[in-house]
């Protein structure tokens, strides 16, 4: 778990197109799952090992089967997503992203 409650990054790509921009800037909450669970729709920053183009991702929540979660972006045709690299555990969430900007 992060020290800190909240996080900046910066998006680089097109995979949550039209929702967020490449170059735009969001927020994290990194102690948003400490008393919740993450749920269906929640745009989420992950990290993984399972992700070999760079270490942090933005994605939404489709789905979730006990302590896994299952990962699209906005836009299927730019993004990796879990339809290749299949589902994350929920250890692997950053936080939950609260602001756009």
């Amino acid at each position: 778990m992060n020290i800190f409650p909240i996080q900046r990054f910066t998006i680089h790509g097109n995979s949550m197109f039209p929702t967020l921009r490449s170059g735009q800037d969001v927020l994290c909450f990194n102690w948003a799952y400490i008393f919740s669970k993450p749920k269906k729709g929640d745009m989420v920053i992950v990290q993984s090992a399972k992700f070999k183009v760079q270490s942090e991702i933005v994605k939404r929540i489709q789905k979730v089967e006990g302590n896994k979660v299952y990962l699209i972006g906005d836009n299927a045709r730019y993004s990796t997503d879990s339809r290749n690299f299949g589902l994350i555990d929920q250890s692997e969430i950053i936080g939950k992203v609260i602001f756009v900007r």
